[in-house]
């Protein structure tokens, strides 16, 4: 792993007009702030079509990206939309925070007039699309179709011949709804081109794009829906074990995803092609892969549909290398990164050492001041990404000022922080660690845009085990514009890091 830096931010905390960051200016003018400031990747969390919940690894599809995200200047440019329409879509509410109910309740009808004015030129380009992304894009269309029709509720409250996705019901349904049909896959095909245009600018200015992986698929997805066999469902399509981990940083009583388990066991006898396919669409969307919940791979927890919490579960054995080999060999040169953080034990650790991927650290997990942790920054060799915190973290500002007294006095003592309140004693105290962690052997340094600017706990993206306030950030151009760009590149550039 070559010694560079990143910065964190979801496409969806990107500034704009519209009440979401999407894929338009904002990523070009994001990404030459990276670059001006010596970074060389920007790390986007997923970008899939997102349920109930608003979390990017509960999405609907594990191909599909989030329309949410497309951007409606292009639409207008192309001619799809009006400078009018494009008024109607300007959000007058709070700067920093998504509104996704507005959301819902305005976007589509704008989404829906951009394709009811589609040309010859671009429907041919769609139905051409469409053809050459049918694996995933039929069932995808034909699921979001259904949904639809249903006021958008669970798979399995659809009629039985739908919710057991019978072939013959599901193309009676569809012939009869064709133009939902297709304006889905419109939105598919509006996104994965927005997507390439600005992800070929993005990597022509220096920058790389890392994205991540979600282990499970959510309940109500396309590929559950579609795909039962590859999952822990009876006969009727009901689950029978759900995943989550146990007591840990985040919860005392665990977390409870409540996504259906694989079955393993299935899966192996194609090959593991699920993965191939959803690891070749991954490659496709982003430069680098970060791989969502790696310590799944060698053992994953299991609990019993319908449990209270997830300190019912128990620890099952994954498939190992029996999955990784036919991986690495199909992507040889693939720049994968294993989020190895949780309940990491030895056989864990080994199964990353055959591997051969990077795994993460996070500087947050660090400082138990009961216990001597070889996670602190001295202690990182260089084949690891490590985070001041990830998306699931407090601020560094917000961690700070979490701290209790002795884990504070551990903090100050190893990072040589000074006392005080004042604005620049904060900040110094931030840069400094900062610095700590740039200095590190890490091969990647990565943090989010959060701490790059020491903003507080108000601007943390998500809280494990908390079903408020999550995924709303948004960063104002004000903000960004004040990353000190100089002190970043200078920061880059004597920790050996351009």
């Amino acid at each position: 792993m070559d010694r560079s830096s990143g910065v964190l931010l979801p496409v969806f905390s990107l500034p704009g007009p519209y009440g979401i960051g999407s894929i338009g200016a904002e990523t070009g003018k994001f990404a030459e702030k990276l670059v001006a400031a010596g970074f060389r990747y920007w790390q986007v969390l997923p970008c899939g079509h997102t349920g109930a919940g608003n979390s990017p690894y509960q999405a609907f599809s594990a191909f599909a990206g989030n329309p949410n995200l497309i951007d409606l200047d292009q639409l207008a440019a192309e001619g799809l939309l009006t400078k009018k329409e494009l008024d109607t879509a300007r959000y007058a509410g709070k700067a920093n925070r998504i509104d996704y109910g507005w959301l819902w309740r305005t976007r589509s009808a704008l989404l829906r007039l951009a394709f009811s004015r589609l040309d010859k030129t671009t429907g041919s380009e769609l139905t051409e699309f469409i053809n050459q992304q049918q694996h995933w894009l039929i069932p995808y269309a034909n699921f979001l179709t259904l949904k639809q029709h249903h006021d958008f509720r669970p798979w399995w409250e659809w009629p039985e011949p739908l919710k057991m996705a019978e072939d013959d019901a599901v193309s009676a349904f569809i012939s009869e709804h064709r133009d939902t049909y297709h304006y889905y896959c419109f939105l598919q095909f509006a996104f994965q081109r927005q997507w390439q245009n600005s992800k070929t600018k993005i990597n022509q200015s220096g920058i790389k794009i890392i994205g991540d992986l979600p282990f499970y698929p959510a309940t109500d997805s396309v590929e559950v829906w579609s795909r039962p066999d590859l999952f822990e469902l009876d006969q009727s399509k009901a689950v029978i074990r759900v995943s989550g981990v146990p007591p840990d940083y985040f919860s005392t009583t665990g977390q409870l995803w409540n996504n259906p388990l694989y079955d393993w066991d299935k899966m192996a006898q194609d090959n593991y092609r699920y993965w191939h396919e959803i690891l070749s669409a991954a490659l496709y969307l982003y430069d680098a892969v970060r791989l969502d919940h790696f310590r799944g791979f060698e053992s994953y927890w299991a609990v019993p549909a319908g449990a209270k919490t997830a300190a019912e579960g128990r620890w099952e054995k994954g498939p190992g290398l029996k999955l990784f080999e036919p991986l690495l060999r199909a992507f040889p040169a693939a720049c994968l990164l294993a989020e190895d953080l949780g309940e990491i034990t030895a056989d864990v650790r080994n199964l990353l050492a055959a591997t051969g991927l990077p795994g993460m650290k996070v500087l947050q997990f660090a400082f138990d001041p009961d216990s001597i942790s070889r996670d602190r920054p001295h202690n990182y060799p260089q084949q690891i990404a490590a985070f001041t915190g990830t998306h699931d973290n407090n601020t560094l500002m917000g961690w700070l000022h979490s701290l209790k007294k002795r884990e504070w006095e551990l903090v100050r003592d190893y990072f040589g922080l000074r006392e005080g309140s004042s604005s620049k004693t904060v900040r110094n105290n931030l840069r400094i660690i900062l610095r700590t962690l740039w200095q590190s052997q890490a091969g990647l340094v990565i943090c989010p845009v959060q701490d790059l600017l020491g903003l507080s706990s108000q601007y943390r993206i998500n809280t494990p085990g908390c079903t408020d306030n999550n995924w709303l950030v948004r960063m104002t151009d004000a903000q960004l514009d004040r990353i000190d760009i100089d002190w970043f590149r200078r920061l880059n550039e004597i920790t050996e890091r351009i």
